[in-house]
């Protein structure tokens, strides 16, 4: 622990030194944090201690063993909450009874009927894109003896990626279960470490074998989608947008419209990525189209819009981007948008046929930031 470093391991490095060729001193030391109680420095001459057996006998050991590996890094201090430590028990209860769920006969009946290949949705795949950087996440963490980001990434992380999942896709698809299904056996392994006992039984009864005799998860690049994955953030950002106009107008909406910005202003993003984010040569390159050149202020508003946009955005990400089809990445979510609001979702191009556009709305869409009408 910290408070040994000035005495025993001054003492230790000495010792070393004195008896040992350097081919047999230490390569590397783990300084432990403190262990807190209730924010105070744990004693045990005080009496102000938790008593691992205690502990373990009023929550049971995966609960005890989960908080103490998530609540700091190994070299961290850590401090020992019981209100905390209940609410970390609960969430095991939740995560346990989800399980159970997808372990029933006709959650396995609906996934042995799927073809991965074929039956799976837009947001199916999205979820198995997250599980791969999720496993590659989890992996280097504990390479590096992270136990805190690892269980926060297999857990927390990834339930929120769950949440996600549970809301946006129709649950009764047999594509559904599998991938749910799919998920919770890496999960399932990737939690091991932290949750043994209950991994173990879960997946003996999701495979037939014990999380502990199964191989740890490796990263499948056929999952692996940056380009779905930016295309449900931007399904995400829409819901929110609409969600947002609804809540500072209070309207209870019939019908909602989407405007997806022209081809010239897509145009002008193709722009900036090639170009970067020095507004004036975007404008030195986009002015060297005729047809965007008379355009005049409205391309250099658009340019400095779409600047801001990709500023700090990473080169993979702006890739992905670039290969979405707006128009189609959104079509996708309207079951979804009807779903939520009870009303009637259309999808529009700025400049298709057949636009219904009132109040000339659909001049407001930008790349990847469409424009929303809601009446």
């Amino acid at each position: 622990a910290n408070d040994l470093i000035s005495n025993h391991l001054t003492f230790f490095l000495y010792h070393h030194a004195e008896l040992f060729d350097e081919a047999q001193w230490p390569e590397g030391i783990t300084i432990m944090g403190m262990g807190l109680l209730e924010g105070e420095k744990m004693s045990s001459s005080k009496g102000h201690v938790v008593l691992p057996g205690k502990a373990i006998e009023d929550y049971g050991a995966d609960t005890v063993r989960f908080f103490l590996l998530n609540s700091a890094e190994p070299w961290q201090d850590y401090d020992w909450r019981a209100e905390q430590v209940e609410g970390v028990e609960d969430q095991l209860r939740r995560f346990w009874n989800r399980a159970q769920e997808l372990i029933d006969d006709e959650a396995a009946a609906a996934a042995d009927r799927v073809d991965p290949e074929s039956d799976l949705e837009h947001i199916d795949r999205w979820l198995l894109s997250k599980l791969q950087s999720t496993i590659a996440e989890v992996t280097a963490a504990l390479d590096n003896a992270e136990t805190r980001t690892a269980s926060q990434a297999a857990f927390y992380g990834f339930e929120e990626h769950l949440k996600w999942y549970r809301r946006r896709a129709d649950l009764d698809r047999d594509g559904a279960q599998w991938a749910l299904r799919h998920v919770l056996e890496n999960r399932l392994r990737l939690l091991a470490p932290f949750v043994p006992f209950m991994t173990n039984e879960l997946h003996e009864q999701l495979t037939g074998t014990p999380a502990e005799d199964a191989p740890w998860p490796e990263v499948d690049e056929s999952w692996e989608s940056p380009r779905t994955e930016t295309e449900e953030r931007q399904i995400e950002r829409l819901a929110e947008d609409v969600q947002d106009i609804l809540t500072v107008t209070e309207q209870d909406p019939e019908t909602i419209r989407i405007y997806v910005a022209a081809d010239w202003k897509r145009e002008v993003f193709e722009t900036v990525r090639e170009v970067g984010t020095d507004v004036g040569q975007v404008m030195g390159e986009v002015m060297q189209d005729p047809d965007l050149r008379e355009r005049g202020d409205a391309v250099n508003d658009l340019a400095q819009d779409l600047v801001e946009l990709v500023r700090g955005v990473d080169d993979d990400t702006i890739a992905a981007m670039s290969k979405i089809d707006e128009r189609s990445t959104y079509e996708t979510a309207v079951d979804f948008l009807e779903r939520e609001h009870g009303a009637e979702v259309t999808v529009y191009a700025e400049d298709g046929d057949n636009i219904v556009n009132p109040g000339d709305k659909a001049s407001n869409a930008v790349p990847f930031r469409p424009a929303i009408h809601i009446e």
